[in-house]
């Protein structure tokens, strides 16, 4: 008797093949049986007129700050996803300073985890920022050449102890401050264990075409196998450079790289408010937090009159997300919260938000233009992520922590044709599966992990927006996670079936 039994559904595989009718048997988690099957099954599923996928993976997760706290990731499985790849933009949960100044290894986090199961899987790169921080805090320097042999074991550590790779996060501190020879060195750590590179590079706007070549020089360099973490351009007067952006990567592929890109359907990204308003530009040479920066006058001043010259006085593309203690600024734009304030310059405004929130206010910005979402969408080696966490509380949140992959299907498969069903499942699934080294996922074939989406590509899509950013997807109809039902009409059983991949080298 098999355990769970899914009868008349199209199957797409995530081959990138048609579709076909069919049924799938699932045992003791795994794929058993395919075709037309007529056995027993402790629990059945009638899927006439619903399609049925293998799970799907998000290429690109901030998701490792929560396993302990929202174990459950309901966010992720009401969306389809059965598997998250996290510890992005360089900055991982660990290594982490404890508070007692102790460090706290990727080897050390994983036997954490190993007694707390997750609602969805995941596996975890380990962040340069997070590296460098355990080894020389927040320093505006060059790493000693003791230093760089710290990094380097702990990077080490990390990919004996189950890290799949290496996450750069050259915009934001401290990897903003790390030379091209830095990340190469730690590379190298990397590639010795076949691992991966993800980077948010150090410019998505003005500076892509720079920032995209020193990915490039960092790849070659190390031999890593490579992503180009949500692959945009910001800024009207970059709109477009996608183009050359990509031909610089099938480039490099044709001589001998092997680098992919990530993407997430909406025009609008979130990022902290000092990291896009007070830029490492604006930083001393000196250590000094950003509460400090945002005290020193001077600084701010040429920060503002930067920002004006670049953005002018109107920002109404920037909502708050998060400022701390003032919930009353979340999901309202800058201008808004000047009205609010009787201010007219709208930089004053920002910076205020940012003193008022310690430094720790968080913003979505509409910066990128559709005609580049879909173009990166479209490239063969492109994967599809949220570059979002889960909720943590009920404030304002991006809506592409909710509804990115049904938005995917909805909005850009079936409303706008940017690329098959067939072929966009393959971005979601065998792809990913394929470049990150899950073996054992990604694909609906005998023998494969039984994580299964079922939905109907004729219902699918998100609802969530940026006003009402809670609201549930519509068309998922059942989530299946190492063979068990985790998701029933759309909605997360409380089945916490999956856990954090430790993949032994």
């Amino acid at each position: 008797m098999f355990d769970l039994l899914i009868k008349n559904a199209s199957i797409i595989d995530g081959t990138g093949a048609e579709p076909f009718i069919g049924d799938v048997a699932v045992k003791n988690g795994k794929i058993k049986k395919i075709g037309k099957i007529d056995d027993y099954a402790e629990r059945m599923i009638d899927a006439e007129g619903l399609t049925l996928t293998p799970g799907w993976i998000d290429s690109h997760s901030h998701s490792d700050r929560t396993f302990f706290s929202f174990p459950d990731q309901r966010e992720k499985i009401e969306q389809g996803i059965t598997f998250s790849i996290t510890g992005q933009c360089g900055g991982s949960a660990a290594p982490l300073i404890r508070e007692d100044g102790t460090v706290e290894t990727v080897g050390q986090y994983f036997e954490r985890l190993s007694s707390v199961p997750q609602g969805s899987g995941a596996a975890l790169l380990v962040g340069h920022n997070s590296v460098r921080k355990a080894v020389m805090r927040t320093e505006k320097r060059a790493p000693t050449l003791e230093e760089l042999d710290k990094m380097k074991a702990l990077v080490e550590d990390a990919m004996k102890k189950g890290a799949i790779g290496l996450s750069l996060g050259l915009y934001y501190v401290p990897g903003c401050y790390a030379e091209i020879d830095e990340v190469i060195e730690l590379g190298r750590v990397v590639a010795k264990y076949n691992g991966i590179i993800a980077s948010h590079i150090r410019n998505e706007n003005d500076g892509l075409i720079e920032a995209t070549k020193e990915f490039i020089d960092i790849i070659k360099a190390t031999g890593c196998r490579a992503v180009f973490s949500h692959h945009k351009a910001m800024d009207k007067n970059n709109w477009g450079k996608v183009k050359t952006t990509l031909e610089m990567i099938d480039k490099a592929n044709s001589e001998g790289a092997d680098i992919y890109v990530d993407v997430y359907p909406y025009i609008a990204s979130s990022t902290s408010m000092t990291s896009r308003f007070l830029p490492s530009q604006f930083h001393p040479s000196m250590t000094t937090s950003v509460i400090e920066l945002l005290k020193d006058e001077d600084i701010c001043n040429r920060a503002k009159a930067w920002g004006r010259a670049k953005w002018g006085n109107d920002l109404s593309w920037v909502i708050i997300t998060v400022c701390g203690g003032h919930p009353e600024y979340s999901g309202k734009t800058v201008n808004e919260i000047a009205e609010m304030k009787g201010q007219t310059d709208r930089f004053d405004t920002v910076f205020d938000i940012m003193r008022e929130g310690n430094g720790l206010s968080n913003i979505c910005t509409f910066m990128m233009c559709e005609d580049d979402v879909e173009y990166v969408m479209k490239h063969p080696r492109a994967m599809l992520c949220t570059d979002a966490a889960v909720r943590t509380s009920n404030t304002y949140c991006h809506p592409r922590m909710i509804g990115s992959f049904p938005r995917i299907l909805g909005r850009y498969v079936r409303e706008r044709r940017v690329t098959s069903l067939p072929e966009m499942i393959r971005k979601m699934t065998s792809l990913p599966a394929k470049v990150y080294g899950l073996s054992s996922k990604g694909i609906i074939a005998e023998g494969y992990d039984a994580d299964i989406c079922i939905f109907d590509a004729d219902r699918i899509i998100d609802t969530a927006d940026f006003i009402n950013f809670d609201l549930p997807n519509k068309g998922i109809e059942y989530v299946v996670i190492d063979g068990k039902i985790v998701c029933e009409k759309g909605k997360y059983n409380g089945v916490r079936a999956a856990e954090v991949l430790r993949i032994e080298k």
